[in-house]
């Protein structure tokens, strides 16, 4: 399919994941090939263009003087990386002007800065056209300093720093300003030619990010000589005009491509959240009034549903939405001939009670619950207990400096780390090595029937539960991690594990954390014990359970399919673009 005919239904391609992103570089791709436009043989020859950009550069005036000498860098044709219309020809970046580095003057020197000329750093660098940044300097700077005035409608780049791992940002000047010494400045020689660099230099991103170095402890940079010697393809000027011109239409054309697709997603994520709402708010579901308005709303979330669902990342809302139904009773249905949660509760206080008086449990104060602890829309026929009443034993573990990079050697003790709690899901992998100069403490290690809770961390990682079904040996847990075991045998384990995840043992959970920041938060056992619980029957319990992990075993899978169906749409756009 010829490039024009193919940009006229890229729309449809851009569907893809990355859709849009991977056209728009294709658009630059063409465009510095010369297939976006048709080339015109009255335009001349760029040869032409080439020798008044040379012209230009000498007549420079850098310093307040003119560049008495500027040498051509010739392009070697073993350097060529694709062929061009037969009016073009290879350029070197350094041929179109004077190249200028920069300098950061004393930050101990006030007089310096706040001035009014831009300072540029990479961190300025996120648009195309640039007439201010972050930080200012004075002239007074300027002077006393490596830092230099760059003039307008110069070609700024970033040739140090991280980002060049995977960009190259470029950007031309709007105005007089300075730039740091991260960053180049290309002074052109002819005005004219800085709108097609600008396109062109990101459209040859991966030729120059094939230059990047990385200095012994990981700094990315491009020496001066391979920027200089960088080749360009240079098209006669008035082909440069209408390129951009192309270019400017179709990344315009990618803008709507993309307003069109937020908006879409909009709507799916509002139509997703209303339905998923509907199911969690309805309540009485143990009157038929209650199940009839239950089950209108689940038929709602099926006749949509491959609307609703149609990407891996709508998943999660739908996945947390069926724990929510789970621990509210919605998921399976009441059995009349279960022995009621109340008869439960009745035989676990009596237990505790004699657990306390064995000496085998501390005795602990009861704390009430209020209507503020319980959720209304939860079955009728359940009842309500805090999670202290329900525990026989909780503690935590040790953290040890260990080893990052662990074996799967049995023999060998370890350390779980946070990231092994996942969201009803035991991760055994996620562990350190245990220095072998360091005793291990068996009493921490991890067993099958754990129940387990992270208590410090990043905020978005603390108050996450999972039972331990099965862990390998000598693997402690660590001290910012709650172990806890049940008074058996009233409570299902893995029922206690799925109302921490959701529902309102969850949000007790979320308004119990606390920390100085975001990525140092907190839960003490204290708190934690105060956790409420939904308490259904043993039996409705298990079957609970059992339907959940029916169900996210199901979603897993259709989460596999629907990313498999991502990669293939990904595959046979780069497969059209090729």
């Amino acid at each position: 399919m010829p490039p024009q005919e193919f940009l006229k239904k890229f729309g449809t391609l851009a569907e893809s994941a990355d859709g849009v992103k991977k056209l728009r570089e294709l658009i630059l791709e063409l465009a510095v090939r010369g297939k976006l436009v048709e080339q015109n043989e009255n335009e001349g020859d760029a040869s032409d263009l080439h020798t008044t950009i040379l012209s230009g550069c000498h007549k420079l005036l850098l310093n307040g003087a003119p560049r008495k000498n500027h040498e051509s860098i010739p392009v070697a044709r073993s350097d060529e990386p694709f062929s061009i219309p037969a009016n073009w020809t290879w350029v070197s970046l350094g041929d179109f002007g004077v190249m200028l580095g920069g300098g950061t003057p004393s930050k101990q020197n006030a007089a310096f800065w706040d001035g009014d000329i831009p300072w540029v750093s990479p961190k300025d660098m996120k648009v195309s056209h640039i007439a201010d940044a972050i930080d200012h300097v004075t002239q007074d700077g300027i002077g006393k300093s490596s830092a230099k005035l760059i003039p307008q409608n110069a070609m700024l780049m970033v040739v140090r720093g991280m980002i060049l791992v995977h960009s190259f940002p470029v950007a031309l000047s709007q105005r007089e300003l300075a730039i740091n010494q991260d960053m180049k400045a290309l002074v052109l020689g002819d005005d004219r030619t800085g709108e097609f660099l600008l396109l062109a230099a990101p459209g040859l991103r991966d030729q120059m990010l094939s230059r990047v170095e990385r200095s012994s402890h990981g700094t990315c940079r491009i020496d001066s000589d391979s920027v200089s010697g960088f080749p360009i393809p240079l098209p006669p000027l008035s082909e440069q005009h209408r390129i951009v011109s192309k270019v400017d239409e179709l990344m315009g054309l990618c803008d709507r491509l993309e307003a069109v697709q937020g908006q879409r997603r909009g709507v799916r994520v509002r139509l997703n959240r209303s339905s998923l709402d509907r199911l969690t708010s309805v309540s009485g579901v143990g009157d038929a009034t209650g199940r009839s308005e239950l089950s209108a709303a689940w038929q709602r979330v099926c006749d949509h549903f491959e609307v609703l669902y149609d990407t891996p990342e709508t998943l999660p809302d739908l996945r947390q939405t069926i724990l929510q139904l789970a621990v509210q009773g919605k998921l399976v249905p009441q059995d009349p001939n279960d022995e009621p949660a109340e008869e439960l509760l009745e035989k676990l206080k009596a237990r505790r009670e004699e657990l306390i008086a064995n000496g085998d449990l501390k005795k602990s104060k009861t704390v009430p619950l209020t209507d503020d602890d319980i959720d209304i829309t939860v079955s009728d026929h359940w009842q309500w207990s805090r999670l202290n009443d329900l525990v026989e034993v909780m503690n935590s573990g040790w953290s040890p400096a260990c080893e990052p990079n662990p074996t799967n050697d049995e023999s060998e003790w370890g350390v779980l780390k946070t990231t092994s709690v996942q969201s009803f899901v035991f991760w055994e992998h996620a562990h350190k090595r245990l220095p072998d100069n360091l005793e291990p403490r068996p009493e921490a290690e991890a067993k099958p029937g754990d129940l387990l809770m992270t208590r410090a961390g990043p905020q978005n990682r603390v108050g996450i539960s999972c039972l331990v079904r099965a862990v390998r040996p000598r693997l402690m847990i660590s001290d910012k991690i709650i172990r806890f075991h049940l008074i058996e045998p009233f409570m299902y384990d893995e029922f206690v594990a799925l109302c921490l995840n959701a529902g309102v043992s969850q949000e007790h959970i979320e308004k119990s954390k606390s920390g100085m920041a975001a990525s140092q938060m907190n839960i003490s056992q204290t708190k934690f014990r105060m956790t409420p619980i939904p308490v259904p029957p043993h039996a409705e319990q298990k079957r609970i359970v059992s339907k959940v992990t029916h169900v996210l075993s199901q979603l897993t899978r259709l989460e596999s399919t629907l990313t498999r169906r991502e990669a293939t749409r990904t595959q046979l756009l780069t497969a059209a673009i090729h």
